[in-house]
């Protein structure tokens, strides 16, 4: 999922195991643990993107690194605070600016996200931005430069048990959306997904990140932090819940529908819309063409429409061979759900779609696909992919669809069905 989310998670399990011994540190440390698994994103700085993909969701992501990382993290972090660095003038000073660091990047990648959809900076995000953005340096000035940091003492078993959870729950959510997820690195690089929730959802973040602020405002000892911090973990547990069991009411809704509209079909996937778990959609995999719908769960009456029907087009890689690398990475990464469009002049050029996240709108409609590769001939004659490049038209392509879902995800009343 997203990486507030994972951060979020990561500091709730931290506080879980250690909040007594460590007290606010251990939210800060579980946040650092939920999100190690995610700085596999790095690799891109030093290989090729195709590489990069491969590896993201790999190894750090697996069972193995969850059992062997947090012994080597928990004497670092003992290190840490033995030889007192936390102390020094000059880590402080490292330290602050990496926080600064992470606070701007963060707010620009909040306050980008109107751009995109929108094409102008929102005032609505970026006022509270920068009150927010206010308030860090005054924490960091008052309660961190300031503030004379007291001594850590807690037990190296309890370390290893905070990395172990903060790093152990973060594939096993990564594995609930449809991205995949290479849990059995490096003996498999089968990729799990089991796509009962959005990569970006905040019906499950914003409650369970709530839960956790409020308990960081309380003393460590005082039994309502403890309260408060399993309030949040059960609401995750409750909410994935909620999730699958959505996802069994959709595939049932989905072979229903496939059934009243006849179609033969190979086998079928569904997931959930961005930003909710009431709107879903279904990819069904037929011979020549893949039949794409989808449904809001409050309708009065769920129902799969519009339907639409998206060529394979799986030919148009045949003359491509079966053992170059870019070929069977798409195959691999897509989990064969994909379709293939002519983009060039004799075949050099083609635009392969992963159809697992769906399209930008209810059906096909001008190519709306949401994750496109270009798959490409380079002048060695060897293949290789890149992320195809946004078109000027999407930003409103992308505003519409969002505004599609919303109106889907508030559902059709009964006596509307009635009446079309």
């Amino acid at each position: 999922m997203d990486s507030l989310t994972q951060i979020v998670l990561g500091a709730a399990c931290g506080e879980a195991v250690a909040g007594r011994h460590l007290g606010n540190r251990a939210m800060l440390w579980g946040a650092i643990g939920g999100t190690i698994p995610d700085l596999d994103v790095m690799a891109e700085l030093f290989t090729n993107r195709l590489t990069a993909m491969s590896f993201h969701r790999g190894f750090t992501h697996s069972v193995t690194f969850a059992f062997l990382a947090p012994w080597v993290l928990a004497w670092l972090a003992q290190l840490f605070y033995s030889q007192r660095i936390y102390q020094l003038r000059g880590y402080k000073i490292l330290a602050g600016l990496i926080w600064v660091l992470f606070f701007l990047i963060a707010a620009a990648g909040v306050n980008y996200i109107p751009v995109v959809l929108f094409g102008h900076i929102s005032w609505y995000i970026l006022i509270p931005t920068l009150i927010l953005g206010f308030w860090f340096a005054l924490w960091l000035w008052r309660d961190y430069w300031m503030r004379d940091l007291g001594p850590v003492q807690a037990p190296y078993r309890t370390w290893v048990l905070l990395f172990f959870w903060s790093i152990f729950t973060h594939p096993l959510l990564d594995c609930c959306t449809n991205f995949g997820t290479q849990l059995w690195q490096p003996f498999s690089d089968l990729r799990i997904q089991w796509n009962i929730i959005s990569v970006v959802d905040p019906l499950y973040t914003v409650p369970f990140a709530f839960c956790l602020i409020l308990a960081a405002r309380l003393n460590r000892y005082q039994p309502l932090r403890l309260y408060l911090t399993w309030a949040g973990i059960l609401w995750s547990c409750g909410y994935l819940a909620y999730t699958y069991y959505n996802k069994q009411r959709v595939g049932l809704l989905f072979e229903q529908a496939l059934s009243e509209q006849q179609v033969e079909y190979r086998r079928y996937m569904t997931n959930p819309t961005l930003f909710n778990n009431v709107v879903w959609y279904g990819i069904a995999e037929a011979d020549s063409v893949y039949y794409y719908s989808m449904v809001s769960l409050n309708d009065c009456q769920p129902r799969f429409e519009p339907w639409s029907t998206i060529p394979k087009n799986h030919h148009l890689l045949a003359h491509i061979p079966a053992e170059e690398r870019a070929v069977r990475f798409l195959r691999w990464f897509s989990n064969g759900y994909y379709n293939v469009l002519p983009r060039g002049i004799a075949g050099d050029t083609l635009q392969v779609n992963d159809l697992r996240f769906g399209l930008h709108g209810d059906s096909l409609e001008n190519h709306n696909y949401i994750f496109p590769f270009r798959l490409f001939r380079k002048p060695d004659g060897h293949w290789d992919i890149s992320q195809r490049n946004r078109s000027p038209q999407e930003p409103a392509e992308i505003k519409r669809f969002l505004r599609q879902l919303w109106l889907r995800a508030q559902g059709q009343p009964c006596s509307e069905r009635h009446s079309s």
